[in-house]
């Protein structure tokens, strides 16, 4: 089944996207202490202090696991796949997301450690391991943000990921991807049907400082064309804490970390499960980890909250 246009789920009945982030596969194994000889160093020093075992690749795979034995029809997996970008992180990632990472089944877009430093930029090292999953061969020039098709669903994958000094995590998206997403909406007609967006960085306010250490540097920007290019569902990771809230009539929803193993509720390894029927989102269903022995225990979210 192909990902694009001619993908031909019906339009009638109810589909079921998965939403899962900020993963942060760590994979250190046989890995040269020259790769930490530039940003890497201060993110080995966290490891070190806090993150080593933060998050443990086997609730990833429990994730997997999870989203085939309760079926979805499409898995969005909105960055951070990686802890430092090194192709060791990146060849396990994708091994364990090997059972779903098809075109039709997943989606993915980069985060902030996905092009953690300038090397992984330059060799477009995100891109050689995943790209299969966002562009198809129509779409050979690879750009930002792609287009799928999942059924009667539009699907636009933006990056908002670019490297930056240690301890700096801002991202952009820039006037090149929202012209062109502007492009898209004319193009595939995005008003028409429903449309799921997806972008790393978070699109809510966190106060000054990790504003301007970790936010989205256009976030209003991008919040305003999204919804006039007819988006109505906005994903995004980064946070590790989930969030939603509404822009006009556009949805806005923040997953949190999908492999965060914490002991605080709100800290607690989650994915999201979006209900997309013939007249929207129907509900959003929340699925906490709850540990190997009951894995994961879903509940519906309340309606939104106030703007």
């Amino acid at each position: 089944m192909s990902a694009t246009a001619d993908d031909t789920r019906p339009a009638d009945r109810t589909l079921v996207f998965a939403h899962v982030s900020d993963v942060h596969v760590l994979d250190l194994v046989g890995v040269s202490m020259s790769r930490f000889l530039n940003k890497r160093l201060s993110g080995l020093l966290n490891l070190a202090s806090k993150r080593r075992n933060a998050h443990p690749v086997a609730i990833l795979e429990a994730i997997v696991d999870d989203v085939i034995a309760r079926p979805v029809d499409h898995v969005l997996l909105t960055g951070d796949l990686t802890n430092l970008a090194l192709p060791t992180e990146f060849r396990r990632a994708r091994a364990v997301l090997d059972p779903i990472a098809r075109p039709d089944r997943l989606s993915v877009v980069p985060g902030n450690h996905d092009i953690y430093t300038r090397g992984a930029a330059r060799d477009r090292r995100f891109e050689s391991f995943f790209g299969d999953l966002m562009w198809t061969g129509a779409d050979s020039a690879q750009t930002y943000p792609w287009y799928k098709r999942v059924g009667p669903v539009h699907l636009v994958g933006l990056c908002s990921a670019e490297p930056r000094l240690p301890l700096i995590a801002t991202g952009r998206v820039g006037d090149r991807q929202l012209q062109r997403l502007t492009a898209l909406a004319s193009t595939h007609d995005l008003h028409g049907e429903f449309t799921i967006a997806m972008v790393h960085h978070n699109l809510h306010a966190r106060g000054l400082r990790k504003d301007l250490m970790h936010g989205m540097q256009d976030r209003a920007r991008v919040l305003d064309a999204c919804a006039e290019a007819g988006v109505d569902l906005l994903l995004h990771g980064h946070t590790h804490v989930a969030n939603r809230f509404r822009h006009g009539s556009m949805r806005v929803v923040g997953s949190g970390s999908s492999t965060w193993d914490a002991e605080h509720p709100d800290h607690r390894a989650r994915y999201n499960r979006y209900h997309v029927g013939p007249a929207g989102l129907e509900r959003i269903e929340v699925c906490i980890w709850d540990g190997p022995d009951r894995g994961f225990v879903t509940s519906e979210l309340p309606e939104d909250p106030p703007s």
